[in-house]
């Protein structure tokens, strides 16, 4: 058997090795300051973009609950025999009491029952700052002052029992409720504007609107509102409007 050694080169292998050496310490600096600059390029880009999925989850939300209350406002509207444009003076006596630590408040829809509904007091929904250590958010409320409802659409006593069902002038238990939070303290953008022909009373007057008010037709039969929400300044403002018939005598 013949064995072949071959002679290494050591010149070239020298080369090689030269060829091999590692980075200096400024290459290091420099990979290091452009990987820190990709980085906050990077982490700058998807914080502002969970922002903007933040605020458009909030203009999200704010938008069904307004779409919600306004929901439920139209269908007890539609209940009603009258809008009116303050609460009636029975017997000397007004029957509306707003909800204890809510302040600056100011009544805006005031409703007629009709005759068939077992009510004889009007139902108020006014806005007001939200009461004193409250879950519910500012800068403004919508609250309901009136009876509860039952799951047929009747109004209830209080104990559960349908007011249609019970003798006339049977007594009631009106509460104060907040149907809406989180509702704009700034004027709205249309609330220079003047209510149309027919819808000559305002509630309340044009100079005072904020975040909820109304147009009421002289004859007390249609309403048409306006609410405006906003969380914050940062979020947009979301804003919904209806006209409104009442459809009992």
């Amino acid at each position: 058997m013949n064995l072949k050694i071959k002679a290494i080169n050591w010149p070239n292998c020298l080369a090689i090795s030269q060829n091999r050496r590692g980075f200096t310490l400024i290459e290091l600096l420099v990979a290091l300051v452009i990987t820190g600059i990709v980085i906050s390029m990077a982490g700058s880009g998807l914080y502002t973009l969970m922002k903007a999925n933040q605020r458009a989850q909030i203009e999200t939300t704010d938008r069904l609950e307004l779409e919600q209350a306004l929901a439920f406002m139209i269908d007890e509207i539609k209940m009603s025999k009258q809008v009116l444009t303050s609460p009636p003076v029975v017997n000397g006596i007004i029957h509306f009491q707003p909800a204890s630590g809510s302040s600056r408040f100011k009544p805006i829809l005031i409703l007629s029952p009709s005759a068939n509904s077992g009510l004889t007091n009007s139902i108020v929904y006014y806005i007001a700052d939200p009461p004193n250590s409250s879950v519910w958010l500012g800068p403004r409320v919508i609250y309901r002052w009136g009876p509860t409802l039952l799951q047929n659409g009747n109004y209830s006593d209080g104990n559960n029992h349908d007011l249609t069902t019970l003798p006339p002038n049977s007594p009631v238990d009106y509460y104060n409720e907040v149907l809406i939070d989180r509702i704009s303290d700034l004027p709205a953008a249309t609330a220079n504007v003047a209510c149309e022909p027919g819808y000559n009373n305002p509630v309340p007057i044009v100079t005072d609107r904020l975040g909820f008010y109304a147009c009421i037709a002289t004859d007390n039969k249609s309403v048409k509102l306006w609410m405006y929400k906003q969380s914050n300044p940062s979020v947009k403002s979301q804003s919904i409007d209806a006209l409104v018939v009442t459809r009992s005598n």
